[in-house]
Parts: structure tokens; C-alpha cells; sequence
């Protein structure tokens, strides 16, 4: 049975965890511009509801803005008009949430593949040790 490199192991842990890191920071970006958005809200003249959704493209014309309702998966500020129109309010870009889909996917494939790899090498161990010496 052929051992697996440490250094493919090593590379494995080391791209997982990368993945990992990368998925945190943009999470923490998505929260960071809803909190911005949604911190400005009633702190002062004009500031209710969000402008964001008062002049979000998605809005119909004559609607009224009622209220928002911010969403932790994905990201994003769901905006409600008093005739029951829901929309998203383009606090948090597009290219957000799909791009912190992607990175999740990756750091659970790469943190799988790095687990596979160790068991692998764990196996590949056991098995020399019970070979018998010529």
C-alpha cells in the first residue's frame, strides 16, 4: 500500500483552512454592511424606513415602505410595503451571498478531502506495523 505525502496532507489542511478563513470574512462583511444599514435607521430626520429600501429599484411606484427585516442566511435586509410587496433592498452587493456559497461548498469539501487523506495515511500506518519483518 502506498503512503500518501505529508506535504498532500499538509496542503490539504492548509487550503481548508484558508477556505474557512475566506468564508468568515466575507460573513462578517455581509454583517458588517446590514449593521451600517440598519444602525442609520431612525437616528434621525428622514431616516425612517431605510432609504435603502425607499429607493430600492425593485420598488413599485406609489408603494409605501412599511418595514425591514434582516435575514442572517444568506444575508441580505428584506424590505415590506404596506401592500404585502416583498424585496431585497441592495444593502448587501449580489455577488455576496453566491460567493460565500462557493467559498462554504470549498472549505467542506477541502476540510472532507483532508480528513479522507488522514485517514488514509492513519491506515497506511497501521498496515506497515502489522506486516511481518523479513
Amino acid at each position: 500500500m502506498v503512503e500518501p505525502s505529508s506535504s498532500e496532507s499538509t496542503f490539504l489542511r492548509g487550503m481548508s483552512i484558508f477556505a474557512a478563513s475566506v468564508t468568515v470574512v466575507l460573513y462578517l462583511f455581509g454583517l458588517l454592511l446590514v449593521g451600517f444599514a440598519v444602525s442609520e435607521v431612525g437616528s434621525g430626520a428622514d431616516s425612517t424606513p431605510m432609504h435603502q429600501c425607499r429607493y430600492a429599484p425593485g420598488l413599485s411606484e406609489g408603494a409605501h415602505v412599511e418595514t425591514h427585516e434582516v435575514r442572517y442566511l444568506p444575508v441580505h435586509v428584506l424590505c415590506r410595503t404596506s401592500d404585502g410587496q416583498e424585496f431585497t433592498s441592495g444593502v448587501v452587493p449580489s455577488w455576496l451571498n453566491p460567493t460565500l456559497a462557493v467559498s462554504f461548498a470549498a472549505t467542506v469539501a477541502l476540510t472532507a478531502a483532508a480528513f479522507v487523506q488522514a485517514d488514509r495515511r492513519a491506515a497506511g500506518r497501521q498496515g506497515m506495523s502489522r506486516s511481518p519483518s523479513a
